[in-house]
């Protein structure tokens, strides 16, 4: 790989926090629990499941194809979103050029569409690709606008989006309404408190052109970080997260074994629950964690001052959390509606396996894939997520999804 540089890894995990755009903290110790009306489902509606089993799903062993590490392929900076096409190709997001990739079944570029900017066609962020029929759509959060493109790239149309860069499109609706859900991003510090906060914000129907805005309902979610800004956030990440499918939406919180699907509408339809014992905080945790961070931070050239300091703002962190580490890290909904739950992992570790819960609320169980650092989009058969190499080079990989 002529030209590339290779850099260090602690500077790699720093971006997946970016990349994966994660925001980390811990809930109120006196926040009110959201329980859902289960009492107005029918008992077919609420899945028990059993425990947790290697589940009959799998990864296809070699990629599809790989783009990003190969000489003559782009050089990728920030790939936020990605949409998979249907004949095998894809679409993807590279946030750090505002360029808009398209994706041959066999892993060529055939074009590259827009650049940093303002103008029609140009962008700040991709945050989300969708398609509606043989219009791409383009969520730029950053201009807080949705550009329309033709299946060549050509701009059709851009439509401003209503509400906040907190927000991010995440489907098209049945109804053809935008479905908005709140994202993972930073929010202005505006009250100095230690500690992240779980808020109630609305999951929010809109209207292409973005006159009406419909609240669909209401579900916490871990908004903002309330603290100092040169602050580092803490270990434990508890969250709440929504994201959009076809027909509705699902809704999850990292504290409880349990997933829940809403309707187009805004209605609970389901609500799936399995039994998975919760693992508890040990100081043996703690010391395992603390030692994968000293590494990092001496492979990386850290001096002794730096190594000290942030072994104690982790110690910190670790002392604001109270209760079990969370069931997982990383929330996806497929386009299918089923759910993917990563296994839990701290700041800076890639989780390789996901239990994924079918939209029917039926546990599939632990489906593995490793060494991949966001997924970006999965089909009934594809897998497309973002990986790295040895020299810290993110690329798009495609993988086959296979289900016995």
């Amino acid at each position: 790989m002529v030209g590339r540089v290779k850099r260090v890894r602690w500077l790699r995990r720093g971006c997946v926090v970016v990349l994966m755009t994660v925001a980390c903290g811990v809930g109120d110790a006196d926040e009110e629990r959201y329980e859902p009306p289960t009492s107005d489902l029918r008992n077919e509606q609420v899945v028990e499941n059993g425990e947790l089993s290697e589940a009959p799903w799998r990864i296809g062993a070699a990629p599809l194809f790989s783009v990003g590490w190969a000489d003559g392929d782009p050089d990728f900076m920030w790939l936020h979103s990605g949409r998979i096409l249907d004949d095998g190709g894809a679409l993807v997001g590279d946030a750090g050029v505002g360029s808009l990739f398209r994706i041959a079944s066999d892993g060529s570029v055939v074009a590259q569409w827009g650049q940093q900017g303002e103008g029609p066609g140009e962008f700040q962020g991709l945050d989300a690709i969708l398609t509606d029929g043989d219009s791409i759509l383009v969520s730029d959060g950053r201009q807080l606008r949705v550009t329309v493109l033709s299946s060549d790239g050509e701009v059709i149309d851009t439509h401003r989006m209503r509400g906040s860069g907190l927000y991010k499109i995440s489907s098209v609706l049945p109804d053809q309404r935008l479905l908005l859900v709140p994202g993972e991003g930073y929010g202005p510090v505006s009250e100095i408190r230690p500690e992240w906060v779980f808020e109630s914000l609305p999951i929010i129907a809109m209207e292409m052109g973005g006159e009406v805005a419909d609240t669909l309902v209401e579900l916490p979610h871990l908004r903002r970080w309330y603290g100092t800004r040169g602050a580092r956030s803490g270990p434990v990440v508890v969250k709440g997260r929504a994201a959009g499918f076809g027909e509705g939406f699902v809704w999850a919180r990292s504290d409880e074994p349990q997933v829940h699907w809403y309707d187009s509408e805004g209605q609970l339809e389901r609500v799936a629950r399995w039994r998975e014992e919760p693992v508890q905080l040990t100081s043996a945790t703690r010391d395992a964690f603390k030692d994968i961070l000293r590494t990092t931070l001496v492979t990386a050239g850290a001096d002794e001052g730096t190594v000290s300091r942030r072994l104690a703002e982790l110690d910190e962190g670790f002392d604001l959390h109270e209760g079990p580490i969370p069931y997982w890290r990383s929330f996806h909904v497929d386009r299918l509606g089923n759910a993917w739950l990563s296994e839990y992992t701290f700041t800076g570790q890639f989780p390789d396996r996901w239990r994924v819960v079918r939209r029917d609320g039926v546990l599939v169980g632990w489906v593995d894939l490793p060494d991949v650092v966001a997924i970006l989009d999965i089909t009934d058969d594809r897998v497309l997520a973002v990986r790295f190499d040895e020299f810290d080079t993110p690329a798009i990989v495609m993988f086959g999804l296979l289900k016995e």
